[in-house]
């Protein structure tokens, strides 16, 4: 009777004990989602330490987030001139046909510093006059194609 009671009390603990989704144990922190991405984060864990084998790998320490990138964008297929590069005061896009696109200027930051658009365009001129000297992104995105060029922006 005993042996049949300490089993029934023990097998909880061995069915369950186990938890296979990442999880973290701290003194604050919190976790916030919005569609299709989800932010956690954790406060107060001072110690880092990794443990692997062949199949798992344990992190004791800072919270360890899954991190999934997906680059599926492609270059676009139209013929693009961007002059003059070096520029001091505005940049020319010329494209090939009339499209509808987004054009986004990204600073070394990564900030967006100019967001424009055309709009069944072939040509589009850029002001640079007020940004700083320095180098550039210039997103250019057709649907779901993007083309990527640096600019050199000079006094």
């Amino acid at each position: 009777m005993k042996k049949l009671l300490l089993i029934l009390l023990c097998l909880p603990m061995i069915g369950f004990g186990q938890i296979l989704s990442p999880s973290v144990v701290s003194s604050s922190g919190a976790s916030y989602s919005n569609g299709g991405v989800i932010m956690d984060f954790t406060l107060g864990e001072i110690v880092i330490e990794t443990f692997s084998n062949n199949a798992n790998i344990l992190t004791q320490g800072f919270h360890q987030g899954i991190i999934k990138i997906v680059l599926s964008v492609s270059d676009i297929d139209i013929k693009t001139k961007i002059y003059p590069n070096p520029t001091t005061n505005f940049i020319i896009i010329e494209l090939e046909k009339n499209v509808n696109a987004d054009i986004l200027v990204y600073d070394i930051n990564g900030k967006i510093v100019i967001k424009d658009k055309l709009n069944d365009e072939q040509q589009k001129q850029l002001d640079f006059s007020f940004l700083n000297q320095g180098n550039y992104l210039l997103h250019i995105n057709i649907a779901d194609k993007q083309s990527v060029y640096q600019i050199n922006k000079s006094k």
